[in-house]
């Protein structure tokens, strides 16, 4: 055992010695560096096979976060194949050809990974893990190997649909929140693939077979279809040559995406009674807004921080203070195809969701008329950049960043640009957006009430 552990000592060494030399990086196509936020830069690198590799220097602490974004989410799938992108979030941390199921989590146990995890959306799945300096080698060999050799078969599968389920009843079926915006979903997106949930339905889940389970796998986790992402304690010379060695050969996917059918205009309000297990009514209203690389986005974010943001905004005021809502928030959606602008209110006892929605729709008629004050446009600002600079300061809200506007941006610098334009937006700007999405026309809403009782 002991000869072993030396045997393996020196081949890590000898491939530190190879790996510190650019002779060896003959699988990098392009390389670049990049302006970060303040003085930092971002080392991009592309592999022959298409892997795009993003590294930020972070000398703070003898760590690095290590994040692996895959293009793929619940819009790739397929009517009666739902669920297939969660299911593989799961998935993925089973055994591969080279590697026992529960290996990948104890090996990365023993190296100290702190934060290790995984994420769907209807846009992307992503892998994260935070480990200690000198585990670099030991990540990169983790996660090129379960990219390409996970094992996909009738056992593995059952053992994980079965999980997916049980998360399903807790987060969906018997959770109100859970329930209202899967119905919210299900009726504004009537031909686009965000109609169904990203969990998938249960039915999809336990009825995809194996060879089609292992199809969606080769399609979609490959090279060419991934970011990986590292940000902390590492030299970026370095770093490329290692992922260089455990991923510049591995092959990559022809990708045919499934043509995904255009959501087509709204043309009149639509309104749903979900009964829910509940005290007290709840209220979703949801406008159709639009894609991320579209310029409106930053003015829709000034608006919701206006609206929601803080105990001194608009809806907090109105909603909260004055004793009609619990809760007031909003999602202003960044995906890749158009998405929603969602206010969510937890309505107190004995008030209505009515109530609420007539106080939004009239501060948006408010803002419509251009009363945004400058005092309110300099506070959704630096709002916004507290929030953003404070999540910056860990590595992992670092890797985020880079890895979510690489894959639902097409390119991390679009972040960087949002938050430049932030302060430039005025109140014609948000008059001009409301007036432009914000339509009765244009809304729907999902009132959740208890046994289905009417709406005052």
């Amino acid at each position: 055992m002991h000869f072993n552990r030396s045997i393996r000592f020196i081949q890590l060494l000898m491939t530190g010695i190879l790996l510190t030399s650019c002779s060896h990086t003959n699988s990098i196509r392009n390389k670049s560096e990049v302006d970060f936020f303040g003085t930092q830069k971002v080392h991009r690198h592309e592999l022959k096979n298409g892997l795009k590799v993003l590294i930020l220097e972070d000398h703070s602490a003898p760590t690095f976060s290590y994040q692996t974004w895959f293009k793929v989410g619940s819009k790739d799938e397929q009517k009666g194949l739902t669920g297939l992108a969660h299911l593989f979030e799961h998935m993925m941390f089973k055994g591969t050809k080279n590697l026992k199921d529960g290996e990948f989590d104890r090996l990365l146990e023993s190296a100290g990974a702190e934060g290790e995890n995984a994420f769907t959306s209807n846009d992307y799945t992503g892998y994260v893990q935070s480990l200690p300096s000198d585990k670099l080698e030991l990540i990169a060999r983790l996660e090129s190997d379960r990219m390409v050799n996970l094992i996909v078969d009738k056992d593995s599968l059952n053992k994980e649909r079965e999980v997916v389920q049980n998360e399903r009843r807790f987060r969906n079926e018997n959770n109100p929140d859970g329930m209202l915006y899967e119905k919210l979903y299900d009726i504004a997106y009537t031909k686009h693939a965000y109609h169904w949930p990203v969990i998938g339905y249960e039915a999809d889940v336990n009825g995809a077979k194996p060879e089609e389970c292992d199809q969606f796998y080769k399609r979609f986790y490959a090279p060419n279809n991934a970011t990986v992402v590292i940000v902390g304690d590492v030299q970026p010379d370095l770093a490329i040559n290692l992922i260089d060695a455990y991923y510049g050969k591995l092959p990559s996917s022809n990708i045919h995406r499934t043509q995904i059918e255009i959501e087509p205009v709204q043309t009149k309000a639509v309104t749903k009674i979900v009964p829910i297990k509940t005290q007290i009514q709840k209220l979703m209203m949801a406008y159709h807004t639009i894609s991320e690389d579209n310029d409106d986005l930053t003015a829709l974010e000034v608006l919701k921080t206006v609206l929601s943001t803080g105990k001194t905004s608009r809806l907090n005021k109105r909603l909260v203070d004055s004793g009609i809502a619990s809760e007031i928030s909003i999602d202003n959606e960044e995906r890749e195809h158009p998405g929603l602008f969602v206010f969510f209110a937890n309505l107190q006892k004995n008030k209505s969701a009515s109530q609420a929605a007539a106080i939004i729709e009239n501060e948006l008629k408010q803002i419509e008329q251009g009363k945004t004050t400058a005092h309110e446009l300099a506070r959704a600002a630096s709002l916004y950049k507290l929030t953003l600079f404070d999540g910056l300061a860990s590595p992992a809200n670092k890797a985020h960043f880079l890895g979510f506007y690489e894959t639902v941006g097409k390119r991390f610098e679009r972040g960087i640009e949002i938050s430049k334009k932030i302060s430039k937006i005025t109140s014609k700007d948000l008059a001009r957006v409301v007036k432009k999405y914000f339509k009765k026309t244009n809304k729907v809403e999902i009132i959740g009430l208890s046994n289905g009782g009417a709406s005052k």
